[in-house]
């Protein structure tokens, strides 16, 4: 689950990747069945700081569904999200402010360490020219996450 990335890839091809893999975690966690309001619920991803996705996100996510929950994108700005939100992005801006505000709540969180953010559940990075992800699985447990094992597998680090 690496794609290559050429070292002078324009922004977009590497967005469209980062995108595409944050469509392709939410079957891979289990999250508990407190976390939506209804079985009716969307699954929703929620854009927080700098987007640096654009239209992208919503072409990624336009026909998925996660469990039969239809996926939709939610942007909250520099605002820290008022609930709802399965997989928090965060982007630049006020990270460690949205990062604990969802902490200990049923939240994937996604940084990207190659854009200056750490400390998600999942943390993209660069590896050999590839976009490749590590994974906290601590923390996720700490948020009643549970990461299949298929994923953890295909990080590059799992800290546990």
């Amino acid at each position: 689950m690496a794609l290559a990335v050429p070292a002078a890839a324009p922004a977009p091809l590497e967005q469209a990747i980062k995108a595409s893999y944050i469509t392709k975690f939410a079957p891979f966690v289990e999250w508990p069945a407190a976390a939506f309001a209804s079985p009716a619920s969307p699954f929703t991803i929620c854009v927080a700081g700098r987007d640096a996705f654009g239209p992208v996100l919503e072409e990624v996510a336009r026909a998925q569904k996660v469990r039969g929950r239809p996926m939709q994108i939610r942007r909250i700005g520099e605002s820290p999200p008022a609930g709802g939100c399965h997989i928090l992005l965060v982007g630049a801006g006020p990270s460690d402010t949205m990062l604990n505000h969802v902490a200990g709540q049923p939240v994937l969180t996604i940084t990207d360490k190659s854009a200056g953010i750490d400390g998600g559940m999942i943390r993209f990075v660069r590896q050999a020219g590839r976009v490749r992800f590590e994974i906290d699985n601590g923390a996720a447990r700490a948020a009643h996450l549970s990461i299949s094992s298929k994923l953890l597998g295909l990080a590059v680090t799992v800290a546990r």
